[in-house]
């Protein structure tokens, strides 16, 4: 146990082992006082939305910074950061670092600082495709549990509004009232009519993977 506390708390492990400390507390909190797990969930569909408006402002010709920003959150998408709320998969990182760096620093008898500190890339890279193999069935679990407690809403056939054109390959926005609140939902065409901002529009359908609903023009 004295062993394995000097080798976490040893300089390339002490920052992981502070930060898998406190995502445990966080935890605790959430269960206890019941803090929000999506609190610093980042929203995928609004930043690809935002990027999208920015390409097609006609005021703005550079768009080389758009496009890095769209880049960036494709490699976050590939690794499942959109699967489950950020916290969790800040929970998932900092615990596989420091479970892979005090192995790694055990068992190779790794001494050098310097080394120790060059290993963590690699380490990272792999706290990624653990995040990567995790993130399926514990989102699975999350949507399951419905941890809010809050009645599953069926949207299926209801009217919305256009927000954001969109068509069978493009993902866009549409807008609904559901109990006097209004929400934004991301959504595709089902036909290949293209639908653009303020149009009537009738939900029809859900995507396999629950990411997007599937919308058809309304015709009064």
């Amino acid at each position: 146990m004295k062993e394995l506390i000097e080798i976490s708390f040893s300089p390339v492990n002490a920052f992981f082992t502070i930060m898998s400390i406190i995502m445990l507390v966080y935890w605790i909190l959430v269960i206890v006082a019941g803090l929000d797990p999506d609190l610093l969930s980042v929203d995928f569909d609004s930043a690809d939305l935002e990027t999208d408006f920015d390409n097609n402002s006609p005021d703005l010709p550079d768009r080389g910074e758009a496009s890095d920003g769209n880049g960036f959150m494709k490699i976050l998408e590939f690794f499942n950061f959109d699967e489950l709320p950020l916290m969790f998969i800040l929970t998932i990182i900092f615990f596989s670092m420091w479970l892979i760096g005090v192995n790694v620093t055990y068992y190779l008898g790794v001494e050098s600082t310097l080394l120790g500190f060059l290993l963590l890339i690699p380490n990272f890279i792999v706290s990624l495709f653990i995040v990567k193999i995790f993130s399926k069935p514990l989102s699975y679990l999350y949507k399951q549990v419905n941890h809010k407690g809050e009645p599953e809403i069926d949207f299926l056939g209801r009217r919305c509004v256009v927000f954001s054109s969109m068509d069978q390959n493009k993902v866009g926005q549409i807008q609904l009232s559901v109990n006097g609140d209004p929400m934004r939902l991301s959504a595709k065409c089902n036909t290949e009519e293209k639908l653009i901002a303020g149009q009537q529009a009738v939900i029809v359908g859900e995507s396999e993977d629950k990411k997007y609903y599937l919308v058809e023009k309304f015709d009064y």
